[in-house]
């Protein structure tokens, strides 16, 4: 009978710990069901399912990066380009101004002012992109007003 009362008050403490199937809960019946039950193997592929999530969009994310970067040194190329055809296409008109009063040609006072302002224009904006259309439109101001003056030579 002592026998069994002892295995009677064994098994009504061991009903009174709370067991858990999540291993973080810790306990060592908590560990034991979690090796029995599968809950450490479960949770070892719920984070390891994360971390190749993770791992995969780190490696979206740099990839993109790499794409931003050639992006950025493509624009800062055509920028650098963009800058040296207006600075060329403003020697051009400031020689042909010149050569044009050296020869005596008659240049209206609204061209010399817009060779003026393309002379001392200096396109930019808040934006690469803005930057661009910027230069882009005061080329195509200063090639315009190149073939105005090439026009009176």
């Amino acid at each position: 009978m002592k026998a069994f009362l002892l295995i009677g008050a064994s098994a009504l403490s061991l009903s009174a710990c709370e067991v858990s199937e999540d291993p973080a809960d810790g306990g060592f019946l908590s560990g034991i069901v979690g090796v029995a039950g599968g809950g450490y193997q479960s949770r070892i592929d719920a984070l390891e399912a994360q971390l190749a999530a993770d791992q995969a969009r780190a490696n979206g994310l740099a990839a993109e990066q790499l794409r931003l970067q050639a992006a950025s040194a493509s624009t800062a190329a055509q920028l650098r380009n963009m800058r040296s055809q207006f600075a060329a296409l403003q020697a051009v008109i400031q020689g042909q101004v010149a050569t044009l009063d050296a020869r005596g040609v008659a240049v209206s006072s609204g061209l010399k002012a817009k060779a003026q302002t393309v002379a001392t224009a200096t396109p930019g904006g808040s934006s690469d992109a803005a930057r661009l259309a910027s230069l882009r439109a005061a080329i195509a101001d200063a090639r315009a007003l190149s073939a105005d003056l090439s026009r009176l030579s």
